[in-house]
């Protein structure tokens, strides 16, 4: 029965299932889950085969769930604004990971290689 209410939240009925020869549970999945636009770093992430704890800062970088100073701040713990990397801007993830010189020269040697 339960199988029969997911047939048709995926928008297949019996009929549909009998007409087909092949109806894979992976088709099932795609149209249950819908369309999704890929995001631009997901081959740094899902394709990376870096140690796990490096895999897991980006995912939460990407996420925006770094403890970063500004984020910190916000929750009303005093710490010091300033990046720890050059001193010039305060901590984001923005500045961190894109717009910090230093983090700028590492990322690009690291795309390079």
């Amino acid at each position: 029965m339960k199988a029969k209410k997911t047939l048709r939240d995926a928008g297949l009925s019996y009929d549909d299932i009998i007409k087909k020869n092949k109806c894979s549970i992976k088709s099932i999945y795609h149209r249950l889950r819908g369309r999704f636009d890929k995001v631009s770093w997901r081959r740094v992430i899902c394709h990376n085969t870096g140690c796990p704890k490096w895999i897991f800062v980006l995912t939460m970088a990407a996420h925006g769930k770094l403890y970063t100073r500004d984020r910190l701040q916000r929750w009303g713990i005093q710490v010091d604004q300033d990046c720890v990397l050059c001193k010039q801007a305060n901590e984001t993830i923005q500045h961190l990971f894109f717009e910090c010189p230093y983090a700028n020269t590492l990322w690009s040697k690291l795309l390079v290689w």
